[in-house]
């Protein structure tokens, strides 16, 4: 949605209060996560510790190719756990941003945000561009030959994505 100055001014507050949330979502959610991957790695680092010790009691030949296998074993299920752990956290994100942009354009502040995303509609399409209420909340705009889609759950995808790079932050441990 570029090129429209006024377009953008009107929709502005709305887009810089979703923006503003959704990094608050995502820190959230990213301190959830890091303390889950956390738990979860040290949990896989002393099973490995006490498979290694076992695999050394066992013989020291024996034991150094067991402990290398057990040692890849334990990576790639430490890998899996954070990557489970990453694909929940950017879920919950997606499901709080999606839930707090059906609030704006649902509850108190929703007859003013669907006044604006049809202000824009209808700037954007035209002043012929029809609007209609779009399940789960914001709005669909057509004309006869564009459609427009400001439904909550679009809005919500395109702040996630507007975050682009913060939301890889969410599995950033530095």
């Amino acid at each position: 949605m570029t090129g429209d100055p006024d377009a953008a001014a009107a929709i502005a507050p709305v887009r810089d209060a979703l923006l503003g949330r959704a990094r608050e979502q995502a820190a959230d959610v990213r301190a959830s996560g890091e303390r889950e991957a956390a738990a979860l790695l040290a949990t896989a680092r002393a099973e490995a510790a006490r498979i290694l010790d076992e695999a050394r009691a066992a013989g020291r030949a024996d034991g150094a190719a067991a402990a290398a296998a057990e040692r890849s074993r334990t990576r790639s299920e430490a890998r899996t756990v954070v990557l489970a752990a990453r694909r929940q956290a950017y879920g919950e994100l997606c499901r709080r941003v999606r839930a707090e942009v059906r609030e704006r354009c649902t509850g108190a502040s929703g007859p003013e945000t669907v006044r604006r995303l049809t202000t824009l509609a209808r700037r954007r399409l035209g002043p012929a561009a029809e609007t209609a209420e779009a399940p789960g909340g914001g709005l669909v705009a057509r004309t006869a030959h564009a459609e427009l889609d400001l439904s909550a759950d679009v809005l919500a995808e395109r702040a996630v994505a507007a975050l682009g790079a913060e939301v890889a932050r969410l599995w950033d441990t530095r």
